[in-house]
């Protein structure tokens, strides 16, 4: 009875998106990834990716997806501007790995090498 209808909705909201903003927690990892590849941000958004290139962008979708808890949507919209197929790839391609050939458990080492940065960045 203190507050309003509309105060407690403007509350909420505030309270959401306050809870939902992880744009610094996104920052940190695209740095953390660019600088594992020796790669620029820019280069990370670029549309047509290969090679190391496409390693680093399929690994900062991993990181993103499973680390922080971001939707594959809300990745591929918001963040690279790209068709939410090619973040379901890379998203894939980790949960397909086979540590018996070279380039996945190369893939997959790496993903835990950041990952384990990424953990230590965020606990700080």
């Amino acid at each position: 009875r203190l507050y309003s209808v509309q105060d407690l909705n403007q509350a909420i909201v505030k309270f959401l998106n306050k809870k939902n903003d992880k744009s610094a927690d996104i920052n940190k990892v695209m740095i953390m990834v660019c600088k594992e590849y020796s790669i620029t941000k820019t280069s990370l958004h670029s549309k047509n990716a290969r090679g190391n290139l496409q390693e680093a962008k399929q690994i900062c979708y991993c990181l993103l997806h499973f680390n922080l808890g971001l939707s594959i949507r809300h990745i591929s919209e918001k963040i690279f501007f790209n068709w939410p197929t090619s973040v379901s790839i890379g998203i894939k391609k980790l949960k397909n790995a086979d540590v018996k050939h070279k380039q996945d458990k190369k893939f997959i080492e790496r993903y835990e090498k950041l990952q384990n940065q990424l953990i230590q960045e965020l606990c700080v």
